[in-house]
């Protein structure tokens, strides 16, 4: 067992990886296009190339970080190094020049590419430390409940400002979203916060280093044993079936977020509280982390894995496939019988993740049983590649399909052809949802329990040389 204010010191680094999600499928989109006037297309395409980049830093980076030989040991190194870049290119992402529409669209390639390999610098062995901090069945789930309660209280913190402080209503800007000006505040105030919640998990962990195993050998420099390594840890089929499910979930978290301000503005017509949408999803995420933590030892992990992505996708599709039949609640009912429906798929949400991680640690145990080599890194650096490419695949459709419906930019709530309303809907529901289970059919497929683990972990502790 871990103590407390240890979980805590390493969950609230996450908050940076929560700001940055929230950011870029959220509000990434919806600023350069319908606030700078860029092709929806064009932010997809920008989109698209940042996951390019990311199929190969995340496992990089885990794959380096698990052979890195350092006295500050095998993660934290990379965590002090991050810590100023990742908020410095966040905050330089809302503070485009002034330099026409190629100027723009070439600022937010090369921001969003800085800041994601920043932020995979952090992320990826951040992530590795979090499955080294214990090797229990179940405080594995409270970690990454940790975890993702922090990812989600960041969010929430930049929904909430961006609401609250940053993108109010004024009489120039009725929708506070709309207004240019108030971006490149928030992207200030946020990058700041990242870097500090960066070094205070960093040196809040900081005494566990004696405690944590360490690289037995150098890492390889080759880039052939680098894909050797990836190619193994994809045969593992509890590996494979876990990392495909989950492209699959976070592309169809990815569509829906990079259309939620879409939505909440001409769909729902929501005004000024569009923002309430996801804020919705995310008191249920923020909630559902504790709450999935502290049952975990009564459920198995591959049931709240299942069972979480397949009630997110149907609470997902259910509201705007029912609004366009007519047959969800209006005019007063309508508000809180659609946030009440949010609140609880991120609440589903939740219970899918915390699984997801808590059952990446335990499947990089048998790889060690299987292999000698404690290679974390490289499992979360290919989660977290599945992950951000997921969520760009899914922001990179929400730009494309605006671009195929040719739907209009800097456009008037209300002054919308009804008909494109009616897509944004549908593709933010049902299209989604028809993504999310897909991943449900693909983890029915993981196999693994709690007696395998308990298996694994006396097979690990009986060997004659001791765990590196």
């Amino acid at each position: 067992m871990i103590s407390r204010g240890l979980k805590v010191a390493y969950g609230v680094g996450e908050m940076a990886k929560g700001i940055e999600e929230a950011a870029v499928n959220l509000f990434v989109l919806f600023f350069f296009s319908q606030v700078l006037g860029l092709d929806g297309w064009i932010v997809g395409a920008v989109m698209g190339v940042a996951l390019v980049i990311d199929a190969v830093t995340d496992p990089l980076m885990g794959w380096w970080s698990d052979g890195a030989r350092h006295r500050w040991g095998r993660r934290h190194p990379f965590l002090v190094a991050s810590a100023i870049p990742v908020g410095l290119t966040f905050a330089l992402i809302f503070d485009p020049p002034a330099a026409g529409p190629a100027g723009v669209a070439l600022w937010a390639a090369a921001l969003l590419i800085a800041h994601r390999l920043a932020l995979t610098v952090f992320f990826v062995p951040h992530m590795a430390l979090g499955a080294e901090l214990s090797a229990d069945y179940d405080e594995r789930t409270r970690i990454a409940g940790a975890r993702v309660f922090f990812t989600y209280l960041g969010a929430a913190a930049l929904i909430a400002g961006a609401r609250a402080v940053f993108l109010r209503p004024s009489d120039a800007f009725p929708n506070g979203q709309l207004d240019p000006a108030a971006y490149p505040p928030m992207g200030l105030a946020y990058g700041v916060l990242m870097s500090v919640v960066v070094l205070a998990s960093t040196f809040g962990t900081w005494r566990s280093i004696p405690t944590l195993p360490r690289a037995a050998a150098a890492q390889s420099a080759r880039l052939r044993d680098f894909v050797g390594d990836q190619l193994a840890a994809y045969r593992n089929p509890g590996f494979a079936a876990l990392v495909v499910s989950l492209l699959f979930f976070f592309i169809a978290r990815g569509v829906a977020l990079s259309l939620d301000l879409f939505v909440g503005t001409y769909f729902w017509d929501l005004g000024a509280d569009a923002v309430a949408l996801p804020g919705a999803a995310l008191l249920g995420l923020l909630i559902g982390s504790p709450l999935t933590a502290a049952t975990a030892s009564r459920t198995d992990k591959r049931a709240l894995l299942v069972g979480g992505m397949a009630v997110y996708a149907l609470l997902t599709m259910t509201p705007p496939l029912l609004h366009v039949l007519g047959l969800f609640p209006a005019g007063a009912a309508l508000r809180p019988t659609l946030l009440a429906t949010l609140f609880l798929s991120g609440i589903a949400g939740a219970a899918a993740t915390i699984a997801a991680g808590s059952l990446l640690a335990d499947i990089a145990d048998a790889h060690e049983l299987s292999t000698g080599r404690r290679q974390e890194g490289l499992f979360f650096g290919a989660l977290s590649f599945a992950r951000k490419a997921a969520t760009g695949v899914g922001t990179a459709l929400g730009g494309f399909f605006l671009s195929a419906i040719a739907f209009p930019t800097q456009a008037e709530p209300g002054a919308v052809d009804p008909a494109l309303v009616t897509a944004i809907g549908l593709c933010a529901g049902p299209g989604t949802a028809l993504f999310g289970l897909a991943g449900v059919l693909i983890a029915r497929r993981y196999r693994g329990d709690r007696e395998g683990h308990a298996a694994v972990q006396a097979a690990l502790a009986a060997r004659p040389s001791p765990r590196p």
